[in-house]
């Protein structure tokens, strides 16, 4: 009955934000067949964008009902003079809510059966985020603002915090909903540009799978595979998988919790990974957020679709800053070029639309938290540069691409170069079309999506330079990303158009093109769904931690701090940051704690509290465990269990109050 109340509130406000989206996308944007779609994803990014704002001003979790009531409102007032008709207004198309539905199952449940991408990292900032901490700061380090792409991570802490679940469960349901939303978005994006249903299948398909084609070195002579595995150096996940590129090819890709199958390093990417595995990380609420823009922006008419067009593109800010900074250089150039058409500089009056959304967003999103705003602190405020988690440094370079497996590939290199073009894909031979439509978009005025189009050209600026900041050298693979996805977003419906007229061989062609661009996706998913039979929990959680979390969680002092041999696990359980890490390595005073956990010293050293189960006492030394039994020491709460389902020994985990010891 308890949990029957929690998720009435729940509904009502997950009600809230759709019905807001969908009366948007019906009277701002005069979408008729679309709108379920449209609305349901106008709706997310718009309330997630306005709940962090107001978190700056108003508690959690009022600042999640203010995004989704807010976004309700301007859709009420938009569709007021409509609602006579309500019939008409409320339609939607069945079989899409279905479609939604199934996949959102589908992907669901492929996620509670997977531990993979950043779990480690996201699942603690989204139990700070919903107990409060909005925008996060760094889990394991509370003096550090987190400068990080949370807008899924603020997703998910709303369905954590108003649908009473836990974070992991979140998490799942966050990337399953968006990537539900993405794969009918892509549907609906096809079909609008081709006027082809069948088409739409098709570039739901690309869009979901498509990515890079590794896999495609299996079929090289040995020994020109050899000479390739020679000059690269593996990086990240490819350094445990095997020594060498080679071995790595025939080889189980060695990751933490990929589910009860190993995926082949041979179908993995690390520049261009299909979407349909991107149920880790921050999911593809980024590509959502673009593919929303590219829609819309076609309708970009009046001041209201102007607001809720800023709105979505300072929310894209928060789903990946460098995709969303290459969008002004991009129009810019769009806008030298019609300088250059008509010699002279002026602002048509057709773009000035774009400039001002284009403008105000950059405003919002200079200000309201994420990567950008913690750059531009530390500009502003150099000190402020020490409060700040991530640093932003940046090199130049010969042209390189870099992969979150295969490391460095040096495009001078003929080695390096059939590697890299062969972990970007197909996708690449979509850019001439691109180019082309990009230029039809330049002629018809449409500013912004011809600035889509140039970005791809843009991005072979990124192949000269380099990140070099706390993020870490894979980060580089996000400079890539406007060469990848605008031509994964627009290949069926250009591909489609341009083959009309071609003849069957052609068509057959793309096909095999496409199939060979989707076969890797089309590996994982399969083994994926193995993964549905089995849920888990996060690797650094048991059972007993679970039980822990349901009392304890955001039950402790705000500002207290816990002591944990796993800082992952303590940050997650109660939904407060610790103090053990510097750039995801532990802090050196930190591990000497760790080494001798004495009460009075940790308290001194700012942890309120001691949290660990019998594996940790039984590594401690008997002095140190008498002094977890000194006066000034207070039991909170024990839950008692077994290790794990191979080891039945009895375990525990136990919570102590060390305020005392002083």
């Amino acid at each position: 009955m308890t949990k029957l109340l929690t998720l009435i509130p729940f509904v009502l406000w997950a009600l809230a934000w759709m019905l807001g989206g969908h009366l948007i996308a019906h009277q701002v944007f005069r979408l008729r067949r679309d709108r379920l779609i449209v609305g349901f994803s106008l709706g997310l990014i718009l309330q997630l964008w306005v709940s962090n704002l107001t978190a700056y001003i108003l508690p959690v979790p009022y600042s999640f009902w203010a995004g989704a009531l807010l976004v309700l409102a301007f859709g009420l007032a938009m569709a007021w003079k409509s609602l006579r008709d309500w019939r008409s207004l409320f339609a939607f198309s069945i079989p899409q809510a279905l479609v939604l539905i199934f996949f959102f199952y589908v992907f669901f449940s492929i996620g509670r059966g997977l531990d993979i991408f950043d779990d480690f990292q996201n699942i603690p900032t989204t139990s700070i985020m919903a107990a409060g901490d909005i925008p996060p700061h760094f889990p394991f380090d509370p003096a550090l603002r987190f400068g990080y792409h949370y807008l899924l991570l603020l997703f998910s802490a709303q369905l954590m915090r108003l649908g009473d679940l836990f974070p992991w469960t979140s998490m799942d349901m966050a990337r399953a909903f968006v990537m539900a939303l993405l794969i009918l978005l892509a549907y609906v994006f096809t079909r609008r540009m081709t006027r082809s249903r069948m088409a739409g299948y098709f570039g739901a398909f690309i869009v979901t799978f498509a990515g890079g084609a590794r896999w495609l070195l299996l079929l090289l002579p040995t020994a020109l595979t050899q000479k390739i595995s020679e000059s690269i150096t593996l990086m990240g996940s490819g350094i445990p998988t095997a020594p060498n590129l080679a071995q790595a090819l025939i080889a189980p890709w060695v990751i933490e919790g990929g589910g009860p199958m190993a995926f082949p390093f041979a179908y993995a990417n690390g520049i261009n990974p299909p979407a349909s595995i991107s149920l880790g990380g921050v999911g593809v609420i980024g590509t959502l957020t673009l593919l929303l823009l590219i829609m819309l922006f076609r309708r970009l008419r009046d001041w209201s679709s102007g607001i809720v067009l800023m709105a979505v593109l300072a929310a894209y800010a928060l789903t990946g800053e460098y995709t969303f900074l290459i969008v002004y250089p991009s129009i810019g150039l769009v806008l030298l070029f019609e300088w250059i058409r008509v010699r002279r500089i002026v602002f048509p009056r057709s773009f000035l639309p774009t400039l001002g959304v284009g403008s105000a967003s950059l405003i919002f999103a200079l200000v309201q938290g994420g990567v950008l705003t913690e750059i531009v602190r530390g500009k502003l405020f150099p000190s402020a540069e020490t409060e700040s988690f991530h640093t932003f440094n940046f090199a130049l370079s010969a042209p390189s691409m870099v992969s979150g497996h295969l490391g460095f590939m040096n495009l001078l290199n003929p080695y390096q170069l059939i590697a890299a073009l062969v972990e970007t894909g197909p996708v690449l031979l979509v850019l001439p079309l691109l180019s082309i439509w990009g230029w039809k978009m330049f002629r018809a005025r449409q500013w912004w999506e011809a600035g889509v189009a140039a970005s791809a050209a843009l991005s072979i600026f990124s192949l000269f330079v380099k990140y070099t900041g706390t993020a870490g050298a894979s980060a580089n693979t996000r400079l890539l990303a406007t060469l990848v996805l605008p031509p994964t977003l627009y290949a069926v419906p250009l591909v489609w158009t341009w083959l009309q007229r071609r003849s069957e061989s052609w068509k057959l062609s793309a096909l095999s093109i496409g199939l060979v661009a989707s076969f890797g996706g089309l590996v994982f998913l399969g083994i994926q769904l193995l993964a549905i039979q089995k849920p888990v929990l996060p690797l650094f959680i048991n059972e007993m931690d679970v039980r822990m979390e349901s009392r304890h969680w955001n039950q402790l002092p705000r500002d207290a701090m816990v002591f944990d041999p796993d800082p992952r696990r303590v940050v997650t359980v109660f939904g407060r940051s610790t103090d053990a890490m510097t750039s995801w390595n532990p802090k050196p005073e930190w591990t000497a704690l760790m080494e001798d956990p004495d009460p009075y010293a940790l308290q001194a050293a700012g942890f309120d509290y001691l949290y660990f189960g019998a594996d940790y006492l039984d590594f401690l030394s008997p002095e140190t465990q008498a002094k977890l039994q000194d006066a000034c020491v207070r039991l909170v709460d024990e839950v008692q269990g077994i290790r794990s389902l191979e080891d039945y020994r009895k375990d525990f985990r136990r919570l102590l109050d060390i305020t005392a010891c002083k």
